[in-house]
């Protein structure tokens, strides 16, 4: 373990990656969680695991022809690891790709590396939240007038289009669904689309998550098994909170790490998106796990 590192920080970075490791698992091209992984193991000193992500973030940002983000990333490898023969073709292939796409003489964009302060998160969490209150009446108006608006039928469509889940059932879950949102009043959580099909016990929640990942490629959270902060849910409005199941769970330098129970709500995404100045990293949860932390986080009994 780094010598600056304290035990506080040690076991949050140990969870990050605990976490990202899941996520680049089942997102192999998610460069933004690569670079949080590679980040994270460098700040414990762990070298080895650190240089194999890295390893495969430059791997990743050739084969998407950012060449010069991977020109970046073997670089940093061959500074480690001077006598790599494979490294240093790879550098002299990108360094050629590079200039044939018009970069310029072969030299890198600046970039901005994520540098993981977990010091500093309450920190970053006060000047969200402060930015995020500025903008949050406004959005919140505009989310409550439109919750039709709320991405529960394309989420259908693409069940039904995808055999995920039967037309009939999808239907009359979705007949639930709309009537106890438009009545939702008070800190009443909404209702999950997802949650009431899996409710007829003809297709499980596990099952529709799955078909769900698999033809989206969405990135998934275990929210039941992270530590969700309650001052980083709650700088989202309660109307994308409880109305939307949305929740910002974490934060990380400067990108925000939201959780949804409906990939489909692009108007919520907008929403999100206009509150926070900074990077967003969305992640599909189950239903029932954001409601556990929405209830934590507002104290909620468990019948609202």
């Amino acid at each position: 373990m780094s010598a600056n590192v304290s035990p506080e920080e040690q076991e949050q970075i140990l969870q990050t990656i605990e976490m990202f490791e899941v996520i680049a698992q089942a997102n192999p091209h998610d460069c933004q969680s690569l670079e949080i992984l590679k980040d994270a193991y460098w700040k414990l000193g762990r070298q080895k695991e650190a240089l194999t992500v890295t390893r495969k973030l430059a791997d990743t940002y050739t084969s998407m022809g950012q060449y010069s983000s991977a020109l970046q990333e073997y670089e940093g490898i061959l500074q480690k690891e001077p006598n790599s023969p494979e490294v240093a073709m790879l550098l002299e292939e990108v360094t050629a790709k590079l200039h044939d796409s018009g970069g310029s003489n072969g030299q890198p964009a600046a970039q901005g590396n994520i540098a993981l302060d977990f010091g500093s998160l309450a920190q970053e969490a006060d000047l969200i939240t402060t930015g995020a209150t500025r903008k949050s009446e406004a959005v919140k108006n505009d989310v409550s007038h439109n919750l039709d608006n709320d991405g529960n039928e394309p989420l259908a469509k693409f069940l039904i289009q995808h055999r995920l889940a039967p037309e009939e059932v999808v239907q009359t879950a979705m007949e639930h669904v709309q009537k106890t949102n438009k009545n939702l009043g008070g800190q009443a959580l909404a209702a999950s689309l997802i949650d009431e099909i899996a409710k007829s016990h003809v297709v499980s929640l596990d099952a529709l998550l799955c078909g769900i990942l698999e033809r989206s490629k969405f990135a998934f959270i275990p929210l039941d098994y992270y530590d969700v902060d309650r001052q980083i849910v709650k700088m989202l409005p309660e109307s994308l909170t409880l109305g939307r199941l949305i929740v910002p769970f974490d934060m990380i330098s400067r990108t925000v790490m939201v959780a949804m129970a409906n990939p489909f709500d692009v108007m919520g995404k907008e929403a999100v998106q206009q509150l926070f100045d900074y990077n967003i990293q969305w992640h599909l949860a189950a239903p029932a796990a954001i409601c556990k932390v929405l209830r934590d986080t507002y104290r909620l009994d468990a019948r609202d």
